[in-house]
């Protein structure tokens, strides 16, 4: 396992993965020795928490077993990341989105990071958008957590997810062009790579998307982009210009 190439976040959020999991293991044994001083309503609760603490012990588990596979099998990795973190929502977004950075910069480690030199056309996501529907869903989160509602943690967790991805995306062109490479930002979570034309081949474009199938530097992968999510609301033709550019596939 390369630790120095996985991002700090998963290894914090992995940290409070474990101290969750702690908390409610300590708690069922905690209950289970003074079961005989509680009233017979909190009888219940060493079996509430075992059924908490012993899902969360096999997460925690299936998160390090990701990371440990994450530079040999990333697929398999981000996919054993997402299924375990699901079980501990909403802390967990916290190591999901660190992993999420870490497998992006994985896939695409051998390509040339662009420096933010002045472009001849860029596009740039809308990370407005994303700031909105984070702040509104943390709002409702918060008011469905003061009714009472066991959900609020995951409406809240949503907004937090929402809002690291307006500020991870905020001014960061998502494709462009420069001296004949093409600027581009893989995925959500990815850095702005700068690749030759050559190495890119435009796969589907219709009028919400456009794919493109990167093959450099030993990378090789399909990344896909919704139009929507480019902040300019005239965007049509430099994206044209852009696309006309990259050979289609045949």
């Amino acid at each position: 396992m390369k630790i120095k190439e996985i991002n700090i976040i998963t290894w914090v959020g992995l940290l409070i993965n474990i101290i969750l999991f702690g908390f409610f293991w300590f708690l069922s044994f905690y209950y289970e020795i003074m079961i005989n001083e509680l009233y017979l309503s909190e009888h219940q609760l060493p079996r509430i928490f075992s059924v908490i603490y012993i899902p969360f012990g096999i997460a925690v588990a299936v998160q390090f077993i990701s990371l440990m596979i994450l530079f040999k099998f990333p697929k398999s990795g981000r996919a054993l990341a997402v299924i375990s973190s699901m079980v501990m929502l909403p802390l967990s977004l916290v190591f999901l989105i660190g992993y999420m950075f870490s497998y992006e910069k994985h896939c695409s480690e051998n390509l040339a990071v662009y420096n933010k030199q002045p472009a001849d056309i860029g596009l740039i996501f809308k990370s407005s958008s994303a700031l909105m529907q984070g702040v509104l869903f943390i709002a409702l989160g918060l008011f469905v957590i003061f009714l009472g509602l066991g959900a609020g943690g995951l409406v809240a967790g949503v907004g937090v997810l929402s809002l690291c991805h307006s500020f991870h995306l905020k001014n960061r062109t998502m494709i462009g062009m420069m001296q004949g490479n093409l600027i581009l930002t893989p995925g959500i979570y990815s850095d702005t790579y700068i690749i030759p034309l050559a190495d890119v081949t435009l796969i589907k474009e219709d009028d919400r998307l456009f794919k493109l199938h990167i093959r450099s530097a030993g990378v090789d992968r399909k990344c896909t982009f919704r139009k929507g999510m480019i902040e300019s609301e005239k965007y049509q033709e430099p994206l044209k210009e852009i696309l006309s550019k990259i050979a289609r596939q045949e």
